[in-house]
């Protein structure tokens, strides 16, 4: 993650403020929401620190454990 580039979208609802934040490069994508008070040094640092989590997480899985279980997918089969 280090260099690429983020996308940060802010929104306020009411009394917080929704922020979504997407890594350029991979497209993994994190959001989350924070009072209307904070910092958008704050909120570039949080966003940062989820999507290295998230991406993170993400590299520890091998590429068959992208689903939970041996289902092909959600849903109901009939």
């Amino acid at each position: 993650m280090s260099g690429s580039e983020i996308y940060i979208e802010i929104q306020q609802v009411g009394g917080s403020v929704r922020v979504a934040a997407v890594d350029a490069a991979t497209g993994e994508e994190v959001v989350f929401q924070v009072p209307v008070r904070t910092t958008r040094a704050e909120i570039d640092q949080l966003a940062l620190s989820k999507l290295a989590w998230k991406m993170g997480k993400a590299a520890a899985k091998s590429p068959d454990e992208k689903r939970p279980g041996k289902k092909p997918g959600r849903g109901i089969s009939v």
